[in-house]
């Protein structure tokens, strides 16, 4: 059974805050969250000194009030059949919009990246996850390169003409998520969540 949680609109130090309490429960969880407007990079990238840098793969990238992100702290023995369960998901969700580029891991349409992914794995356990540019602004995201690749801008579906909701996204998600996995899910309270409600 995957457990779902809906954080709405968080400030992103607390999501890490949550994640960390969740991570040792032993229990696929599945979150879904929105966050204030921030720069993340991954662990390993020292070339953005005033970027937060937190524990995971990739570079540089943009947060804000428009990116759905879906964060999976799941059980993971084998990282790369996960991963592969990952990509098929997103691949359905994503087909006739975006591709996949695994040269430059994230979804694309063209040249103009619509959705970053982003791992990290301790303890047979996944931490963050994907952020899919909905209505992100891409003024802001654009001040960057996107996960410090050349040639390559931020695009979101409300830019492509793409009329699908937060809320229509989350569904067809969960529903995507749950067959790929074989597990049905569960809507959890967020009050369960320390600070959740921040």
């Amino acid at each position: 059974m995957i457990k779902f949680y809906d954080l709405g609109l968080i400030e992103y130090k607390d999501f890490l805050t949550i994640q960390e309490e969740l991570t040792p429960l032993k229990e696929d969880i599945l979150l879904f969250c929105r966050h204030y407007p921030i720069f993340t990079t991954g662990k390993n990238d020292n070339n953005y000194p005033w970027a937060l840098k937190v524990d995971r793969g990739g570079s540089i990238t943009y947060f804000d009030e428009g990116t759905l992100m879906v964060y999976f702290i799941f059980n993971v023995t084998n990282p790369a059949l996960f991963f592969r369960k990952i990509r098929k998901i997103f691949d359905i969700f994503f087909d006739g919009i975006a591709m996949y580029d695994k040269a430059k891991p994230g979804y694309y349409i063209g040249n103009k990246k619509i959705a970053s992914l982003g791992f990290s794995y301790k303890n047979n356990r996944s931490n963050h996850g994907i952020a899919i540019n909905v209505n992100t602004n891409l003024v802001e995201f654009n001040k960057i390169r996107p996960c410090n690749l050349s040639k390559v801008k931020a695009t979101s579906l409300y830019n492509e003409n793409i009329d699908l909701k937060m809320g229509e996204i989350k569904m067809k998600l969960k529903e995507i998520i749950s067959l790929v996995f074989g597990e049905n899910y569960e809507t959890e309270n967020n009050s369960s969540i320390k600070g959740a409600n921040r």
